[in-house]
């Protein structure tokens, strides 16, 4: 898997790919893999489709952690070219991809209706929620700017 860091073109940088030149470089170092290791701030992951990245990312997080704990007992040993290729078709296949993203699907849904059963937000409205929150922002500025236009800012020091 490469390794790309920023620091190498670019010099001090806020560790994200924030200009043309680096989203250049970061894609020349990304290459024909589908994982991207950034030194110092994790990784980037590509797919064919939404449904694959998402699979990609969640199951290379898991394979991580299975691999330190490998690596507590003992050096793993790599998978073999054929090995590499005949697991990637299986997983990466449609019907293992779809099955994934059923079960993920599935799992937020319920994940939802416990929420909402416990008063709290589902995903889809916290969009809602943080616009109130802006307008009730700006609605308290207007009532602070309006006081103290009539001399209430005074009154209350």
């Amino acid at each position: 898997m490469p390794f790309w860091d920023s620091r190498d073109e670019f010099g001090d940088t806020n560790l994200l790919v924030s200009t043309p030149e680096q989203g250049a470089s970061h894609a020349r170092a990304l290459g024909p893999h589908y994982m991207l290791l950034l030194r110092r701030h994790g990784a980037s992951l590509a797919g064919k489709s939404l449904r694959e990245c998402v699979f990609r990312s969640i199951y290379s997080t898991r394979n991580a952690e299975l691999q330190l704990r490998a690596m507590a007992i003992g050096a793993p040993g790599p998978l073999s070219p054929g090995e590499m290729e005949k697991c990637g078709g299986h997983n990466l296949g449609p019907r293992g991809v779809e099955r994934a993203w059923e079960y993920w699907v599935t799992r937020l849904q319920k994940a939802e209706a416990m929420w909402g059963a416990a008063g709290l937000p589902r995903l889809k409205d916290l969009g809602k929620l943080a616009r109130p929150q802006t307008a009730g922002m700006g609605a308290a500025r207007s009532a602070t700017a309006r006081a103290k236009s009539r001399g209430g800012a005074k009154r209350r020091q």
